[in-house]
């Protein structure tokens, strides 16, 4: 039985470390564009790839008892995180100065997952950073820049 509400315990369980410790996430964010920039309300609108990649050891499998397929695809909806139309479990990943959460700002998307648990789970959207904007000294021919935590 897969419940996609559990973390994925046996990856703490059984790690080769000999310690607890969480599932290792990989993310990473391709900016494709900056849509807009509100200096006054301190606020960037940015056009993203966003993806993540975790193993989760409860999606793994013998390729050769299943016509040798490699990989398949899984719904994850409702942004994610226990989404109620999502299919699998998915990592409680935030940005913590986003004036609209991850939830309400990318698309819901299909994740691939390989034979071997490896999920990889990209998808677009808007990422809108509330900024302290920095290099304000030479304004419109400043560099500005705005940390996302």
């Amino acid at each position: 039985y897969y419940d996609k509400h559990s973390y994925p315990w046996e990856y703490v369980w059984y790690n080769d470390t000999g310690k607890r410790t969480g599932v290792p996430v990989e993310m990473n964010i391709n900016f494709h564009r900056v849509f807009s920039v509100d200096i006054v309300n301190s606020v960037m609108d940015l056009v993203v790839w966003f993806r993540l990649v975790w193993v989760d050891p409860r999606l793994t499998w013998k390729p050769e008892e299943y016509g040798n397929l490699n990989e398949t695809w899984f719904w994850i909806g409702d942004g994610g995180v226990g989404g109620e139309t999502s299919e699998i479990w998915t990592p409680d990943v935030e940005l913590w100065n986003l004036e609209t959460g991850l939830k309400g700002s990318l698309e819901d998307a299909y994740a691939r997952v390989s034979y071997d648990g490896t999920v990889w789970w990209g998808r677009p959207g808007h990422l809108r950073p509330t900024c302290k904007f920095s290099g304000l000294n030479l304004f419109p021919f400043d560099r500005l820049t705005c940390t996302m935590e």
